[in-house]
C-alpha cells in the first residue's frame, strides 16, 4: 500500500509531538470529520490514523524516565 506524502508527513510529526496521543487526537478528527459527511477528509484521516499506529508500533520501546526539575542555583535553597 502506498502511503501519501502528505499523509506521512503529518503523521510523523503527530508521532514526534505527541506520541501516543497522536492516534487518538487523529481518531477524534477522523470521527468529526465523518459525522460531517467530509469523505475526502476523512479518508485522509484514517490514513493519518493508520500511519501513526505503524510508526508507534516500529519505534523501539523508550522506557519511561521520569525528569527531575533542576533545583534552585547554590547548595541550599533561599527561604
Amino acid at each position: 500500500m502506498k502511503t501519501d506524502h502528505d499523509v506521512l508527513v503529518l503523521a510523523t510529526r503527530l508521532v514526534d509531538e505527541l506520541g501516543e496521543a497522536a492516534v487518538r487526537i487523529s481518531r477524534v478528527r477522523l470521527v468529526e470529520l465523518t459525522a460531517a459527511n467530509n469523505i475526502r477528509a476523512a479518508a485522509f484521516w484514517r490514513d493519518v490514523t493508520r500511519t501513526a499506529e505503524k510508526l508507534l508500533a516500529e519505534r523501539p520501546s523508550m522506557i519511561a524516565t521520569v525528569t527531575k526539575r533542576p533545583g534552585p542555583v547554590g547548595d541550599h535553597a533561599m527561604t
